[in-house]
């Protein structure tokens, strides 16, 4: 797929998808009527197993929402409280896109292993994962999104892969524990166009 193809691929859960929607009662998600899509979740497990046969994960699908916190509503909600309820989820290997914000102040979320067909990463994607220690992109991602991993202050590694294209502005803003961006050998010149300066310092071929 085209970079352009990649970029123009919604990530939205629109209302007819909405409309024709098929729920997983298990996993507390819905699907898209042909199953390409996982359009929402709700009140889902702290567990998640995404079916075979999904290729994106729709806008802010897992992210936090205030009905998750034990602060009555209307009521503002305390950092500390601002956790989504999943801790661990299983992605299969058509995925492809995870949509903007999807998995947003999921603070409960320390590991997560990404499939060979993601080609793409949302802005603000794992926005405020503050558990997340460690990750490794596939090598076919091109695309990390604005944000995408802004405030993981526990991240101190993250691998990139060889077709990325485009890393968003403050990508790893506020990522405190950022010790080693592990590139693929050969590449440094490549990614010294990538990645911002204060990052270069960082970066180890492999």
């Amino acid at each position: 797929m085209t970079l352009e193809a990649i970029l123009q691929t919604s990530t939205l859960a629109l209302d007819k998808e909405k409309a024709e929607d098929r729920w997983d009662d298990e996993n507390r998600v819905s699907y898209s009527a042909d199953g390409r899509k996982l359009l929402d979740a709700e009140g889902f497990p702290s567990e998640v197993w995404v079916e075979q046969g999904c290729e994106i994960l729709c806008d802010e699908v897992f992210a936090f929402q205030d009905y998750m916190a034990d602060t009555p509503l209307g009521q503002e909600i305390p950092l500390e409280e601002r956790n989504s309820f999943l801790e661990k989820i299983h992605l299969p290997a058509s995925l492809t896109h995870i949509g903007e914000g999807c998995f947003r102040e999921c603070g409960f979320l320390e590991t997560i292993r990404l499939p060979k067909s993601l080609l793409y990463i949302g802005d603000e994607a794992f926005c405020d994962c503050w558990q997340l220690e460690r990750i490794t992109l596939p090598a076919g991602v091109k695309v990390i999104g604005e944000r995408a991993f802004q405030g993981c202050i526990n991240l101190y590694q993250i691998r990139l892969g060889r077709e990325l294209e485009v890393i968003g502005e403050d990508a790893f803003d506020d990522c405190e524990s950022l010790e080693t961006i592990l590139i693929p050998h050969g590449m440094l010149d490549y990614f010294l166009t990538l990645l911002p300066k204060e990052l270069h310092e960082c970066i180890e071929e492999l």
